[in-house]
């Protein structure tokens, strides 16, 4: 597989850094296939061909996955992009919300502090969209109705429950950081997430959204097999990558 990084196309406030952090990111990937650093895992967008192709996709994985992403939708849970200064809090709520990960122990549970994470707003702020359509960050989020629900001075009747740092550089998008609260993880949360930003990316309504090829969402060799189980499950499959810009 090639992707083109579209490094000409970078413009407007924040697409310098994605690039530059997709860049630096990649290095530690065999991007090359020159057998050396780790084998990166991606949902191929273009093979699914559109949201009826990821279902189809989905289900031939796993008999259980749309019955698992219906169901969370039943039960309430919205997927969105979201304002990190709103939620910091249940961000932070959500990365110590476990001892341990498929990764091993997680040591921000004694050590992260919510200004480690962003500024808490007093105010609720609206979600703008990215400046740069090809090179952009953005932070989507799992919510549910929790009346009362502050995050630090701040009242936000829905609860954060599940994020993911969506990174895009060109034709790759990236789930940087991907967690999910221990209490909501049984819901299919995760599933739920993953499934309507691939649908987004698909479907391309939006200017952020068109042109995407892959999603690449960590390595073969990294977790355990708890996490290499749900990564394979929700498409993700080791390929070979040459990175052009």
């Amino acid at each position: 597989m090639t992707l083109d990084l579209e490094a000409g196309r970078a413009s407007g406030s924040g697409s310098a850094q994605a690039l530059t952090r997709m860049r630096r990111v990649a290095q530690r990937y065999d991007m090359h296939a020159l057998g050396r650093g780790a084998t990166p895992m991606m949902l191929d967008l273009q093979a699914c061909g559109d949201a009826k192709g990821l279902e189809q996709q989905l289900r031939g994985l796993s008999s259980r996955n749309m019955t698992k992403i219906r169901r969370a939708g039943r039960m309430g849970y919205r997927v969105r992009p979201f304002a990190l200064a709103n939620h910091v809090h249940d961000v932070h709520a959500i990365k110590t919300s476990m001892a341990v990960r498929s990764g091993g122990p997680v040591l921000a549970r004694w050590l992260l502090r919510p200004e480690h994470i962003g500024r808490q707003t007093e105010e609720l702020q609206p979600w703008k969209p990215p400046a740069c359509d090809t090179h952009w960050t953005i932070w989507w989020g799992v919510f549910i109705d929790t009346p009362g629900h502050r995050n630090g001075n701040l009242q936000t009747p829905e609860r954060l429950v599940a994020y993911t740092k969506l990174a895009r550089a060109g034709e790759l998008v990236h789930y940087l950081d991907l967690m999910g609260h221990r209490d909501f993880l049984a819901d299919g949360v995760m599933l739920l997430m993953h499934s309507h930003i691939a649908q987004w990316l698909l479907d391309a309504d939006t200017p952020p959204a068109r042109g995407a090829r892959a999603i690449w969402y960590g390595a073969l060799e990294h977790g355990g097999e708890g996490l290499l189980t749900w990564k394979r499950r929700a498409g993700f499959a080791p390929v070979q990558v040459r990175l052009t810009e």
